[in-house]
């Protein structure tokens, strides 16, 4: 705990909070700025049959794989960057502050302003919702899949760039991983199911509660259905990343600087 809060002393002169806003309020304002001028969800809005609520929940969930491997990136190496530059790893090794310590307090902060985005997105969306007049009901179950399977993914992807962050003094490296998994989401939803799950990043696409019905092999149909998201693949990433969690520790643990 002391570790802990010694991080969070330490963010206020690296402006990550600064950063983090500007960042995550892109995306937002990216994504719900179209919402104004798009007739489908203008005509949704009086229509208590319509999915007006899940149109307005694909809207971060599409862009999520775009901003958040970016947002993770820049997070982690913004809070492992300042010692790296300032070379205080033997400092806070003769402070007695095991590796262990060091690598959960680092993911801790990170992992809580990831967090953090998530539940923003869906305050966001309940309140954008409730300014333009939704009247079909909250889906209080899908808002919960989404956020939940959200951070199911982003579990994973913090994990990554926490590691490249802590083990990589030139930052360009988890960067350029967060700019390859930025990449690798914002075009998932082209690639077909098996394919953008092996992909870390793709499992974003998984997000999307709504989609088109081709059942009748309209490729360009309008209709629009609800559907679940599908938790059997976020679940195997969740686990692999537990498993990448635990063996990044130990391999941090055992890291010469």
């Amino acid at each position: 705990m002391k570790y802990l809060c010694l991080e969070l002393y330490k963010l206020k002169r690296r402006k990550v909070f600064l950063t983090f806003f500007l960042i995550l309020g892109m995306e937002l304002l990216f994504v719900f700025s179209n919402y104004g001028n798009n007739s489908n969800f203008l005509s949704m809005i009086s229509d208590p049959n319509a999915p007006a609520w899940e149109d307005l929940i694909i809207g971060p969930a599409a862009m999520n794989g775009l901003f958040f491997p970016m947002l993770a990136a820049v997070v982690a190496s913004r809070i492992c960057d300042m010692e790296h530059k300032g070379n205080t790893w033997k400092l806070l090794e003769c402070n007695n502050e095991s590796r262990n310590t060091i690598w959960l307090c680092k993911f801790t902060v990170v992992a809580a302003l990831m967090l953090a985005a998530i539940l923003i997105q869906v305050f966001v969306v309940v309140a954008y919702g409730n300014a333009v007049g939704i009247v079909q009901p909250l889906p209080v179950k899908t808002l919960l899949d989404y956020a939940v399977g959200t951070i199911m993914v982003t579990f994973v992807v913090v994990t990554i760039q926490v590691f490249f962050s802590l083990v990589f003094s030139n930052q360009l490296v988890p960067m350029s991983v967060g700019m390859i998994g930025a990449l690798i989401g914002f075009i998932s939803t082209l690639l077909p199911a098996g394919i953008r799950n092996i992909l870390i990043w793709g499992n974003y696409a998984e997000l999307m509660v709504l989609g088109q019905n081709t059942s009748y092999g309209n490729l360009q149909s309008s209709e629009l259905i609800v559907q679940n998201i599908n938790f059997i693949p976020l679940t195997i990433l969740f686990v692999a990343g537990l498993i990448a969690f635990a063996f990044f520790q130990r391999k941090f643990q055992k890291y010469e600087y």
